[in-house]
């Protein structure tokens, strides 16, 4: 079961190296174009606008993973090891709980789209595939902060030092 989780973050990480980089070299490809010949795809930045959403999602779960999202510690830091797990495993439930809400309104808003068959300005996708990504991140999202309360509250429960 690690072997598989750690094959599917590999894959995650990757997914969201080459979907930045993939969008940068067709940013600066349309720039070129737009500033330097005069010429721009109608489809450029419709295209820009939906990747951003996909790897915005996906970053959001990687940080979360790393624990790399901003947070304000202050006064956490300063509490006893016990009160900081609880905290933390408090924070961490509230922030699972609130994807949880997020996951919902985002299947109601694409199961919406699909009912009416609404498509994209240029590319005339359906409307409801660039929206696929903000609750199947936000499954990654909330799960990841689960398991964070889940571990926080084994520390608390165990009164074990803050790592």
């Amino acid at each position: 079961m690690s072997k598989i989780l750690r094959i599917l973050n590999n894959i995650e990480e990757l997914v969201l190296g080459f979907t930045l980089l993939g969008l940068a070299i067709f940013v600066f490809i349309q720039v070129v174009l737009r500033y330097g010949f005069h010429f721009a795809y109608s489809w450029a930045e419709e295209l820009g606008r939906y990747m951003t959403i996909f790897f915005t999602f996906l970053g959001a779960s990687l940080g979360i993973k790393y624990g790399t999202h901003f947070s304000v510690e202050a006064l956490v830091q300063y509490l006893p090891n016990r009160y900081f797990h609880l905290v933390k495993a408090v924070v961490n439930l509230i922030c699972g709980l609130f994807f949880l809400i997020v996951i919902y309104f985002a299947w109601l808003q694409i199961t919406k789209l699909h009912k009416y068959g609404a498509l994209t300005a240029t590319l005339r996708m359906p409307m409801y595939v660039p929206y696929i990504p903000i609750p199947l991140f936000s499954v990654t999202i909330a799960s990841r902060f689960f398991y964070h309360c889940y571990m926080h509250a084994v520390s608390f429960i165990k009164n074990e030092p803050n790592k």
